[in-house]
This record gives structure tokens, sequence and C-alpha cells, in this order.
């Protein structure tokens, strides 16, 4: 079952229908759905697909060999092909002008990894024949490191010639609906909250089961599909798995600040940045600032925070790491039970905040609102936090408030959130206020905001498997 990647596929789909040769780079990490959507974006058209394997180069010159010839159903004088000079001289010569041909070399660090030499025989043959034929190659890896370190960077002998490179991250919650349909609107809050938007962990959610069965019998047993999941990953991407273990329980137990990271971990603060900015490229943590901080100066800003950027890192760091050899002794009821389920609500609510700002980013960009914003995120100072801050060119603002409550919320939710607004320094020229809602709202707010269009309700219980706008 294939969900969500509109955006994705459409960026594909315009390179390809490019009237130009097109060199693309795709990569992303471990799981993400890079293979899937390569599979979906090539299925009505003609291309060829290989995936490297960590095998010698002799071997992978015979299965790529069996691959191209089997597509073009040209044989060659050989049993296989013995250079990669010849594998792309092979398709140069093969294409088809009438018809653009897609060319797909997924793991490609795999393939880089058996003969370094591969990059420079491409790029050789990309300048002299390939940028002139009717093709789309895709090279696409898991490597975060290789791709976006190695193969994209200046030193490498590909650099400038791909014509566009696509990062593939997380899906959003609006997007991942489909993992789970025909269940309520706070039970898909609940599965994103624990899951995250990684396709390959979405998949593993059986809709027969309750949250509590999924969580204990995909994550917290042990063997289960998700229980070693992060481990894997971290062994595969870095080297000295302890200290990223350490840095990103820290960050998991609120030590958001890098003075508070080297305290907690022990890293030293020479070190230190390098780890996180491993970690922020494979999109486990991020750093965030208040939004209304210019991007200029976020360079010398000392406010900003490192925090678990994937739920299921942050869900698993919380609740599994901590509570590993416990877990393999079999005491799961007991951990659910005394630990998570006491927790689980307001862990749900911190993502239901991440949700509701991906949600007016959305509604932003489909002109839902009145305003045309140009930054959207958190914000807060030493005395205050607000779950939504946006601002537009005109200085015009979007304050909002998110609550996960089983009650309704009224008038004095969004008294507060007034208030809080005015400790925005910068120039305000008009402002508006929404505000999200597990269990909808009161009458009292309802009816508040039929006369007053600066004030916006978003509740689940007025659209099915969405959100809807009051």
């Amino acid at each position: 079952m294939f969900v969500g990647r509109t955006n994705e596929l459409d960026y594909l789909n315009t390179k390809y229908t490019s009237s130009n040769a097109e060199f693309i780079v795709l990569y992303g990490r471990r799981r993400i759905g890079k293979t899937e959507i390569l599979r979906e974006f090539v299925k009505d058209k003609k291309h060829v697909f290989y995936s490297g394997h960590q095998i010698t180069d002799f071997m992978q010159l015979n299965r790529v060999t069996s691959v191209m010839t089997e597509h073009f159903n040209k044989k060659i004088y050989s049993d296989s092909f013995n250079q990669w000079e010849q594998v792309f001289s092979y398709i140069s010569e093969n294409l088809i002008e009438e018809e653009k041909t897609v060319i797909i070399f997924d793991e490609f660090p795999y393939m880089v990894e058996g003969n370094s030499s591969i990059p420079s025989v491409l790029q050789s043959i990309w300048d002299h024949s390939l940028s002139k034929k009717n093709i789309l190659i895709i090279l696409c890896g898991s490597s975060i490191s290789f791709m976006k370190n190695e193969l994209l960077s200046e030193k490498n002998p590909l650099y400038g010639r791909t014509t566009g490179v696509l990062k593939i991250t997380e899906m959003d919650f609006e997007s991942s609906l489909g993992f789970y349909p025909n269940i309520d609107f706070h039970e898909q809050v609940a599965f994103y909250s624990v899951f995250s938007g990684v396709p390959y962990y979405l998949s593993r959610i059986n809709r027969e089961k309750s949250l509590k069965e999924n969580i204990i019998t995909s994550i917290l047993q042990n063997g289960s599909v998700l229980f070693n999941e992060v481990e894997f990953l971290l062994k595969q991407e870095l080297r000295e798995v302890s200290v990223y273990n350490t840095i990103i329980t820290a960050i998991a137990l609120g030590r958001t600040k890098q003075n508070e990271i080297v305290q907690l971990s022990g890293v030293e603060k020479t070190k230190l940045t390098y780890y996180l900015n491993s970690l922020i490229d494979l999109g486990i943590i991020r750093k965030e600032f208040p939004s209304t901080i210019k991007t200029k100066e976020m360079v010398k800003s000392r406010v900003g925070l490192y925090i678990l950027d994937n739920s299921f890192f942050r869900f698993y760091y919380r609740f599994v790491y901590p509570h590993v050899s416990e877990l393999m002794d079999g005491n799961i009821d007991i951990i659910y039970e005394d630990i998570i389920e006491k927790q689980l609500m307001d862990f749900i609510g911190y993502e239901f905040e991440k949700i509701a700002i991906a949600h007016v980013r959305n509604i932003n960009q489909r002109k839902e609102i009145p305003l045309r914003l140009i930054r959207i995120g958190r914000w807060w100072d030493k005395n205050k936090e607000i779950d939504i801050v946006g601002y537009d060119i005109s200085h015009n603002f979007i304050f909002g408030e998110c609550k996960w409550r089983n009650e309704k919320l009224g008038v004095p939710v969004l008294k507060q959130l007034q208030d809080k607004s005015m400790a925005i320094k910068e120039e305000v020229r008009d402002k508006y206020y929404i505000l999200f809602s597990k269990s909808g709202f009161t009458d009292e707010l309802k009816n508040l905001a039929l006369i007053d269009d600066k004030i916006i309700l978003v509740d689940y219980n007025l659209a099915k498997g969405g959100f809807g706008i009051n």
C-alpha cells in the first residue's frame, strides 16, 4: 500500500517531463520510504531499477549486466561487463530518443563501496554523452554521511553535474492518515505520536489492535520488529554509538541546551557540536529557535534548543531505552501500565503541538487563512511560551494554543493566549488567534469566534479523519 508523498512524486514527474537530460540525487535515512517512492514513480514509465548490494565489485558488475541487458534486450560480447565505463556507455548507446528512460541506482553507496572510481566514470560518460540524451538518472542512498558529505561535496567528481537534489524526510500527520483510515481522529494522532512519520514504522501498525497492543507487540517485546530499530539505525550510520546514545538520552530527558547536554552526557563541549550535527543530518534531532528570530541571527543566538525531531525516537528514549533490561526480562505489562500509560497523555500532547504547527503550514500554503505567513513555529522567552507564532511580511501575527485534554476549551484559554501574545516585542500590525482542541470548544467561545473573524477554532470533531475549522 502506497500512501502520500504527493510533493515528492510531483517533483520527480516534473523532472521526467523536462525536455532536458536530468540527473537527480535522492537520499534519506533508512526506513524513510525512498525505494517505495521510486517504485511508485516509475510504475508506468520506461525504466531500469538496479539496487546496489554490499558485494564485491566483480559480482556487482555481473548483477548490473543482467539487469541492463534484460531491459535493453541487446546482448554483449562477453558474459559480463568488466568495467563500469562499459555499463554507462551501454546505457547511453541503447537509449531511445522518443521516450525518456529512467535509470535508477538504488543504494548507490554500496556500489561505490566496492569501487570508488564509479563517480568519476559516471561523470565522464555524463559529460560526453548521457547529458545529451533523453534520460533521467537517479542515484539513491540511505547513507546520509556518504550522500551528503561525499557525493554532494565539491571534491566529488559528480559535483555540479546533478540537476536536482531531493532529501526524503518524514511524512507529516495529514499525509500519513492513509496508514490508519477509519479510526477516530484522536487515535490517529496517538498512533502518529508514537510511531512517527516514518512509513516503515507506520506500516507495522495493526489496525485491528489498540494503541496499547501495537506498542507492546511492535516496540516493547524483545525480538519485535522495532525493539532494536534505533540501535540498528545508529550502528549503520554512526560510529561511537554509546556517545550518541548518551547525547540523545540527555535531550530526551529535557536537557535541550548545549551546556546542559555537556553536563549530563560528559561529552566535551568542543566535540559535542560534531555529534549534534550528525544527529541533525539523520533527522533524529533538530535545533529549534523562537519563530521570531531571523535566520541571519541564528548563528550567534544562544536561545536555540536541541530537541528530538522524531517522535518514535522520543518514545524509545523516554520509555524503552531506560528499561531495556526489565523489558527483556518480560516485565512488559509493568513497564507499560506503571510508566508509559501514566505519561502517555502528556507525551501525545507534546506531539499534538507539532501536528498543529504542520497543519498551520498546510492551510497557509492552501490559502485557507487570511494571512500569507513567512515563518511559523514555537516561540518562547525566559518567562513565557506560545505553542504557535507565525507572521507575514506586513507584520500581521497569528498566535496559537494546542490542548490535548478531555474537556472543551473555553474563553479563558483564549484570554491567556491573548495575554501571552503581549510578550512579543517585534512590531505587530494585526493579531489573529488559532486554537486546537482534542475535545472541542464551549458554546461561549464558538459564539465569540462567529462574530470575530480573527479567532480560528480547529476541532477534530468537525471533520472525520482530519482537522475541521470552525
